[in-house]
């Protein structure tokens, strides 16, 4: 049988007007609500749910009865439109608001799953690029949420088309005046029209998926150009060909000159964590600033702190004489107002914008010519020109990096923040990342503060290097000394260095290294306060004999094993990680009797030993025990800094 319209079209055109400006009214609502709540947490949060998502969960009827009692001639907001002339039961206003109601929560909810899924590193970064909350809402988080919106959208207008018993209860079936969809559909199985409710159903089921697809049809495009490969140029997606760093470097060097000076940053501040309060305060007048630390210690809160994106508790920041948060002053500037580019580990591209509209977000303000010339030349400076037109997904780890940098610096930033930038990356491309991103920075002349808990890392990138524990600076200086002279048994921890042991001074003003069992030469003299010693694993040597040397007559105070400098020792190797460089043996001390043997009798810790491949074949073949030098010289006497008191 043909499918044949109804004689009276009527409810037709009520359900789309009720339902089109039920939409209208609840989607920006929806929208506000979401962004509202979704900063929420706790008990506000559950209230706030149970509130806007109870038109949902409540009867049609019920909830009809309701909006009935509040509207109605005797109700306090009836009461209140009737003084103003307004009458709205009954009327096909009532329709609209009826539907708006029930539809409401649909929207509501769709709004906020879709904002919580977007990346919240992605605001952040927006705002560092100078971006309102307006704008952030506009370019980032509307465009990004746009599929679930579009749910919701769709959601709520069948929704509202479908209302049935609110509607009922608040506009009552008035045919040609509120009587929609539904309810005609109620009237004519009434009247026994059963082909007249078939015929109308049919047409609400067209309606919904008429909607929906012309929808889908409005957001597919868009996301398919966003995710879809680009197979333009495929020899550029392997890692390999574009990590090179060659042209960059040749690129870079073009770039613009550098800055004229290096950062000014001063910063003071107290600030509650988990475990332990972070409690920093340092100064630096370098272009390059590295803060090394192990995880949790509070190097990722510092930056957060000095970007604006979390407050402290007290203190001062100040970045080239302006103060950019001071408790005292109550002076707290925003991130956008704070000059200072930020790049995150995992770079935080903004996945629906091309490379050059990453670059030219923090542009907005230039004209339109002037933007197009700064991107492209910025986009040059980076080796992208070519990339321009590709989206974050499109690119390969290296190509997001420089992307991110191009972002950055495009903003004219006074100081760049990088939180761990490589942590995402293969170990075998580090090194070149690095590179590239050290020849940047140096091409540029902006200066950066830098936070990694790679040792390499802080060590290649950095002028000065700042180590972190638990909320506090232990040590700050060139990389060189931090590396080679630390003072506190932490830091030299923090730098890499694997064997240590514990100290007991002896009688003659020696050291008992108590870890090891060994007395240490008379050339490392006692000093007191240090409580531990420290050798790095590259500086001890192993081989199967002792080094040449005249004849010395035995210590026994020191040595047992005559035609022995005073820095050597028999050991016997316990085990050994073999790489395809270097080979870590780990060999303990031998006893007076022959045997392995620590001190007072214990088990003695193993010390850490790196030889070369080339060593190791040699010496692997050799008769036990082997022999160990430890040039006093790079001993490391340490102290051991105390823990902060708790709550301090």
């Amino acid at each position: 049988m043909l499918f044949v319209l109804p004689a009276d079209l009527t409810p037709l055109w009520l359900s789309l007007r009720s339902a089109t400006l039920a939409v209208l009214l609840v989607a920006p609502l929806g929208v506000l609500a979401a962004r509202r709540v979704q900063r929420w947490r706790g008990l506000r949060r559950s209230l706030a749910d149970l509130v806007l998502l109870a038109p949902l969960v409540l009867p049609p009827t019920v909830l009809g009865f309701v909006l009935l009692q509040l509207l109605g001639g005797q109700g306090p907001i009836g009461m209140l439109l009737e003084s103003l002339g307004v009458s709205l039961v009954f009327s096909w206003p009532a329709t609209v608001l009826s539907s708006a109601v029930v539809s409401f929560p649909l929207m509501y909810r769709a709004a906020l799953a879709a904002f919580e899924q977007i990346d919240p590193s992605l605001p952040e970064v927006a705002r560092s690029l100078g971006a309102d909350e307006s704008q952030v809402l506009c370019r980032i988080l509307l465009p990004l949420a746009l599929p679930g919106l579009v749910a919701g959208v769709s959601l709520s207008f069948a929704r509202a088309l479908g209302e049935f018993g609110t509607t009922l209860m608040l506009a009552g079936n008035i045919p040609g005046r509120t009587q929609t969809l539904p309810l005609a559909i109620f009237a004519a199985v009434d009247a026994g029209d059963i082909g007249g409710a078939w015929r109308l159903t049919a047409l609400v089921l067209l309606l919904n998926a008429c909607s929906l697809l012309l929808l889908e049809r409005l957001v597919a495009p868009a996301a398919s150009r966003r995710q879809a490969p680009d197979t333009r140029n495929p020899a550029d997606f392997g890692e390999a060909a574009v990590e090179t760093g060659i042209s960059l470097v040749h690129t870079v060097a073009e770039g613009p000159p550098p800055a004229q000076g290096p950062s000014q940053l001063e910063v003071r501040l107290l600030r509650p964590l988990g475990g332990f309060p972070l409690r920093i305060a340092f100064r630096s007048n370098s272009r390059r600033l590295a803060v090394l630390g192990a995880s949790g210690a509070g190097k990722s809160q510092l930056l957060r702190c000095l970007a604006g994106l979390e407050r402290p508790t007290s203190g001062r920041i100040s970045l080239n004489g302006r103060t950019l948060f001071d408790a005292e002053a109550g002076i707290d500037l925003p991130l956008r107002r704070r000059r200072i580019g930020l790049v995150l580990q995992h770079y935080a591209l903004f996945p629906h914008l091309t490379v050059a509209a990453n670059v030219s977000f923090s542009l907005a303000f230039l004209p339109r010519a002037e933007r197009g010339r700064r991107v492209g030349l910025q986009l040059e400076h980076l080796g992208l020109s070519a990339l321009a037109e590709r989206y974050p997904a499109q690119l390969s780890g290296g190509q997001q990096q420089r992307v991110a940098l191009a972002r950055a610096l495009a903003s004219e930033p006074e100081l760049l923040l990088l939180d761990e930038p490589f942590a995402a990356q293969d170990a075998y491309l580090r090194p070149q990342l690095q590179q590239q991103l050290a020849d940047v920075l140096a091409a540029t002349g902006v200066p950066a503060l830098l936070v990694t808990h790679d040792l390499e890392e802080a060590y290649r990138l950095s002028d000065e290097l700042l180590v972190i524990d638990q909320g506090r600076v232990l040590a700050q200086g060139p990389p060189q000394q931090v590396f080679e002279q630390p003072s506190e048994l932490a830091v030299a921890r923090l730098s890499g260095c694997k064997n240590l042991s514990r100290l007991r001074p002896l009688a003659t003003g020696r050291f008992r290294a108590l870890d090891w069992g060994l007395d240490l030469p008379p050339a490392l003299q006692s000093r007191p306060g240090f409580s531990h010693v420290g050798i790095r694993a590259t500086h001890l040597r192993l081989g199967a004999t002792p080094a040449p040397q005249g004849i010395l007559p035995p210590d026994p105070g020191l040595n047992q094993f005559p035609n022995q400098l005073p820095n050597q020792w028999p050991v016997w190797l316990l085990k050994a990680s073999e790489g395809p460089f270097q080979v870590s043996a780990y060999v303990v001390l031998q006893a007076t009797n022959g045997l392995p043997g620590g001190d007072a009798g214990t088990e003695p810790a193993a010390l850490h030993v790196k030889v070369t491949r080339a060593q190791w074949l040699e010496l692997r073949e050799q008769l036990q025990p082997w022999w160990l030098t430890m040039p006093i010289e790079r001993l490391m006497l340490l102290r051991q800094s105390q823990p902060p008191p708790a709550g301090a």
